[in-house]
């Protein structure tokens, strides 16, 4: 057994990937309802703010939720003007 041992009990799609970040470009005003509304599914991923006076922002998530997250994303594009700069 080669296979390096993460930590979760099972084995990751990727190898050493444990988490999928996706960086987002959108209005500063607009920040604190995007994070509210990815805060919001709990269990899809962790919205942060990279740089606030550029509007940057980015959700790091699990693998498993990656699709989930650009279905997220597309949806909010409805709503605000957003730019995915990493997906």
């Amino acid at each position: 057994m080669s296979r390096r041992q993460n930590k979760i009990s099972f084995p990751l799609k990727e190898e050493g990937s444990d988490c999928h970040r996706v960086i987002i470009r959108i209005d500063p005003a607009d920040i604190a309802y995007f994070v509210m509304v990815v805060e919001a599914y709990e269990a899809l991923g962790i919205p942060r703010t990279v740089n606030q006076s550029e509007g940057i922002v980015e959700i790091l998530a699990s693998p498993d939720y990656k699709e989930d997250v650009r279905d997220l994303l597309d949806a909010l594009k409805r709503e605000i003007k957003m730019e995915v700069i990493r997906a």
